[in-house]
């Protein structure tokens, strides 16, 4: 098992505590895991799925950053890329 960092982070707005930003594979899955502020749908489920198998690499970072991506656009959670 490992983190697999992504290229480049991906941003999510999480409730009033302001922006998580997800590195790795790892760290998406604890927010995914523990930390999710929207409803675990089948967008959810996905993420998840992907993130475990690139934390125990048997899919590409890339693949579950986009797994993130789509859960977190769908529950309207991705920041804006240009904010900082």
């Amino acid at each position: 098992m490992g983190h697999r960092p992504f290229r480049v982070p991906v941003k999510l707005r999480v409730g009033n505590s302001g922006t998580y930003v997800a590195g790795s594979a790892w760290e998406a899955l604890e927010l995914l895991e523990r930390d999710w502020p929207a409803e675990r749908d089948s967008a959810y489920l996905r993420a998840c799925a992907a993130c475990r198998d690139a934390v125990d690499g048997f899919r590409a970072p890339e693949w579950a950053r986009r797994a993130l991506e789509n859960a977190a656009r769908a529950a309207g959670l991705l920041a804006d890329r240009h904010r900082s």
